[in-house]
């Protein structure tokens, strides 16, 4: 059986409705683990109630807590607006649990067993965390995926730059490739700018998502899209980790392009129509929701 690591932030989504907990990796591990895939988190909370809280919800989720570090800064807080198509604004508090996450011996110890290893760009707004997932990425056998994640203030063109270097599989959305395009001067057009990026980084893979237009994949020289599917939104928040939930699940199934992309829309447009990044969920459930 394959095994998924992801890594970075544990954190909760504040929303109009209520607390949610969330986390973009969190979010890919808890979605896996409820496909079968055998998959784990490091990460770090505080040792607060909101702590507490995250590591008992987690539990009951059925995911392994054991590299889940606990530290003396708060745990990670997001406050989430979101406009009436339920498109979220966030407010990322800083100085929270998940910026000090360690390389211990058994997190580097969990990364090489890994076939692959999911980190996003989010996680290295802290030297200390930056530092750390570094090292551990350092040592992966498995694909690493980069799930870009850009979050004004915390990103830049240096930090990007830099991560692409670890990257097997990118992940990134329309306007991210856009930013980026502009940081590397390559054309606007996604379809001539990802071969070029992935050409220069060596990245094996890119997917994209491409909001109302759907979802691609740039694999072995060749595009393949997918249209999305219709649902009425509650919200989008997770929506797109449930997307790359779904790529990593179709690629571990070795599926074609295609039935990755069809999958991965699947599991986003389920996410969209529920309250919370992380609703529960299986394959069944979401294969007849909109595939079946």
């Amino acid at each position: 059986m394959s095994k998924v690591v992801c890594i970075g932030e544990v954190l909760w989504d504040s929303l109009p409705h209520g607390k949610f907990l969330g986390g973009a990796p969190l979010n890919v591990a808890i979605n896996l683990n409820h496909l079968g895939v055998d998959s784990s988190i490091i990460s770090a909370v505080g040792e607060d109630d909101l702590g507490a809280q995250a590591l008992s919800e987690i539990k009951e989720r059925g995911l392994d807590t054991n590299h889940i570090q606990k530290n003396k800064f708060e745990t990670g807080l997001v406050e989430v607006e979101l406009s009436e198509k339920g498109i979220p604004s966030y407010v990322i508090h800083e100085q929270r649990a998940w910026d000090f996450i360690s390389a211990t011996e058994s997190a580097r110890a969990l990364v090489t067993t890994a076939d692959f290893v999911v980190f996003g760009s989010l996680a290295f707004r802290n030297n200390e965390s930056a530092t750390a997932i570094k090292a551990m990425l350092k040592g992966a056998k498995g694909e690493r995926i980069l799930d870009v994640n850009f979050r004004k203030p915390f990103y830049s063109k240096i930090l990007i730059e830099e991560l692409l270097g670890y990257t097997d599989i990118l992940k990134v959305n329309d306007e991210e490739i856009e930013e980026m395009a502009e940081w590397f001067g390559l054309s606007s057009d996604y379809q001539q700018a990802i071969p070029k990026l992935c050409y220069m980084y060596g990245i094996d893979r890119a997917i994209i998502t491409l909001g109302e237009a759907g979802s691609s994949i740039y694999f072995e020289g060749e595009f393949v899209h997918h249209p999305r599917f219709n649902v009425e939104v509650k919200d989008t928040v997770g929506a797109g980790d449930a997307f790359l939930s779904g790529a990593i699940y179709s690629m571990i199934q070795q599926k074609t392009s295609k039935e990755t992309l069809r999958f991965a829309n699947a599991m986003g447009a389920f996410v969209a129509g529920s309250d919370g990044a992380t609703p529960s969920l299986n394959y069944q459930t979401v294969y007849n929701t909109f595939l079946g």
